[in-house]
């Protein structure tokens, strides 16, 4: 169990590395997930220091490892030396032109992905939402798009 405070993330870094992935809450794998390697009242306390819902940020900011729902639409973390497994894994040779191209992605995946993939640098979810076309006057359904695309490791 992770409990030293001032480490507390950094050690989850390390051990996702070590490791591969880790979802973020309790499944089918008793003992694999952050939930049960943490103490439970540092959970929503709101100290980024000790609460691990606060230390998603922290990880995706320091990009060794990702966030993302990558476990059956449940958030975790996968580590960049294990990304091309599970891209590999579950694109099925596909990269996201070809599955569009074959009719395997509706146009609300690729209105995303068209704007995904022209911004180099990092895009906040709320703009990419607005050029994809999704909104109050537009697509219905971004959530569970990009959902769709993390699950399919097109997206990360």
């Amino acid at each position: 169990m992770i409990r030293n405070a001032s480490t507390m993330w950094m050690k989850l870094v390390e051990y996702i590395n070590r490791v591969g992935f880790l979802p973020l809450f309790k499944n089918e794998i008793p003992g694999f997930s952050l939930e049960e390697r943490t103490v439970a009242e540092y959970w929503w306390s709101d100290d980024p220091v000790r609460d691990p819902w606060r230390w998603r940020i922290a990880i995706a900011k320091k990009h060794d490892v990702l966030y993302g729902k990558f476990f059956a639409k449940k958030a975790g973390f996968i580590s960049k030396k294990w990304l091309p497994v599970f891209a590999n894994y579950r694109r099925d040779g596909y990269d996201f032109d070809a599955l569009f191209e074959d009719e395997k992605a509706p146009i609300k995946h690729k209105n995303i992905m068209d704007h995904f993939m022209e911004n180099d640098a990092e895009i906040y979810s709320y703009e990419l939402k607005k050029l994809a076309g999704f909104g109050k006057d537009g697509e219905k359904g971004f959530d569970g798009a990009i959902t769709s695309l993390m699950m399919s490791d097109i997206s990360v």
